[in-house]
């Protein structure tokens, strides 16, 4: 089961947060502030950022740039939350170690109950892209690559086409089973191209599997899947 928060206000994310840390996989998109005192001290200022919030007590900041978390903190942290303003406090004993996170607007939150599993992985992502532009009908008759590794505010977008139809085409790529973070990630750049360019835009994931609760919420957000494996030449149906 999974569940999606769309642009809450701060009483409504406090309470659907409280019911949800400690029990399933939290990941919140939202503008926020980070304060860090422990070993030294920090400040990040307002910004964009990905929180995860697992069930173990591990919390996680991301930025757009890097695969280092701005912030992170181990399994067994004690999380817990303030109401006004909405604050996640994660705090770990040994060491003494402290992270403040201030969400200020809310883009969407998801949660759900995730298993771990098995992966295989198929090749190299740069590998997919490269397939990709060599045979474009990968992706659907018609479609033009454009750009590789296209900069973002929040990060590189694998790679941006059109459709036979003048429509921007957003790519993201995953070598191995997609999960829900890969459906943030490709919403983050489909939402940042349709404020620039209007609705004339399309966000497609290619990986050569996706978790159900991925697949739900990609559709859920108005997003595309094509199963793609680097084996061979051919699409997987």
């Amino acid at each position: 089961m999974y569940s999606v928060l769309l642009e809450p206000k701060s009483s409504e994310a406090y309470h659907f947060l409280l019911d949800k840390i400690y029990k399933e996989l939290v990941v919140i998109f939202s503008n926020c502030e980070v304060w860090y005192k422990g070993r030294a001290e920090s400040k990040a200022s307002i910004s964009p950022r990905l929180i995860i919030i697992k069930p173990d007590g591990t919390v996680i900041v991301h930025e757009s740039v890097k695969r280092e978390p701005l912030n992170w903190q181990p399994p067994g942290t004690r999380i817990r939350l303030t109401e006004t303003p909405l604050i996640v406090h994660a705090e770990r004993q040994k060491p003494k170690e402290v992270i403040e996170i201030l969400l200020n607007k809310i883009y969407y939150i998801t949660t759900s109950k995730v298993e771990n599993g098995d992966f295989i992985i198929k090749g190299r992502e740069i590998d997919i892209v490269d397939s990709i532009i060599k045979e474009p009908y990968i992706i659907e008759d018609g479609f033009k690559p454009i750009e590789r590794e296209y900069k973002t505010p929040y990060g590189k977008v694998d790679l941006i086409g059109v459709d036979k139809e003048g429509k921007i085409v957003v790519i993201e790529v995953k070598r191995s089973k997609a999960q829900l973070q890969a459906v943030s990630q490709l919403y983050r750049y489909y939402i940042y191209f349709r404020e620039m360019k209007g609705d004339r835009i399309r966000g497609i994931l290619v990986a050569p599997d996706i978790t159900q609760h991925a697949m739900e919420l990609l559709l859920r957000l108005g997003l595309e899947f094509k199963k793609y494996s680097i084996e061979g030449t051919k699409i997987l149906i």
